[in-house]
């Protein structure tokens, strides 16, 4: 699966938020210089983050983004079809409209169980456990 810029940044945004202290609003551009982009683009990365429930914004002096309690639990699937707005099912490689067992392309097998074993790991892997693992290592360094 290839990830946007939009959810690649949307997806390591949640992470850093994740390893901030909990309930305390991170400022856009924090975390927009921990990116390495734009404000702007991770301004409007986390809107559509809060507008479906996963960020809460914080207006006026001391406001921010940080997490809604429980999103350190979404998995990396969850973070993509919150960005791209829709599911990751499976498509065919060949851009085929109509692949499937009975009409399957040349590569359907092989892609169907490829595509199964990547939403499996996407589904594995949380917000928490990732900024956990990230910033635990740097942390000790």
């Amino acid at each position: 699966m290839m990830l946007s810029k939009a959810t690649e940044y949307a997806l390591r945004g949640l992470i850093y938020l994740a390893a901030q202290t909990p309930g305390e609003p991170v400022l856009s551009r924090d975390v927009a210089k921990y990116l390495g982009t734009p404000n702007q683009c991770v301004t409007k990365i986390f809107r559509t983050l809060a507008k479906r429930g996963l960020l809460e914004s914080v207006k006026g002096r001391g406001g921010g983004f940080m997490l809604m309690p429980g999103a350190e639990k979404l998995n990396i699937l969850d973070v993509v079809e919150a960005v791209e707005g829709h599911s990751s099912a499976l498509h065919c490689i060949l851009g085929l409209k109509v692949c499937a067992d009975e009409t399957a392309c040349p590569v359907h097998c092989q892609w169907a169980h490829l595509r199964l074993q990547e939403m499996d790991m996407l589904r594995k892997h949380t917000i928490g456990a990732m900024a956990h693992a990230l910033f635990a290592v740097s942390a000790c360094a």
